[in-house]
């Protein structure tokens, strides 16, 4: 393995010296972005719902880290995300929906429009 392909392995948001405080939900949506991508990275439509439990699994485990870290205990604390699968109403094809706490999704929201795409 390439160091550069080790480095992208293990490059997560919460291992930052930044994480803690205001960026904590910014490093967060990209760890949580990594994590259902490489949950699903190998799925096909007849094992989602294997790959979805195990996505689950996942999430908790990237959710109580922030916690452990104390990264921002007024945006983590007590929050969840909760996967499920949903129907496409055009195409029918499956969706992974994330169903998130209403704290930890008005955080997200307020943090989106502070930070306009392509400008960190």
């Amino acid at each position: 393995m390439t160091e550069k392909a080790q480095h992208e392995i293990s490059s997560w948001g919460y291992e930052h010296p930044s994480v803690k405080g205001p960026n904590a939900l910014m490093f967060f949506t990209w760890d949580l972005s990594k994590t259902i991508e490489n949950a699903f990275k190998n799925a096909t439509e007849d094992t989602l719902d294997y790959y979805l439990m195990q996505a689950q699994k996942s999430i908790d485990d990237l959710l109580q880290k922030y916690i452990d870290i104390e990264a921002d205990p007024e945006t983590f604390d007590g929050q969840s995300i909760i996967l499920r699968l949903e129907q496409n109403e055009d195409s029918k094809t499956p969706l992974i929906a994330l169903q998130t706490s209403p704290h930890l999704e008005d955080r997200i929201i307020k943090m989106q429009s502070r930070v306009k795409p392509g400008h960190g």
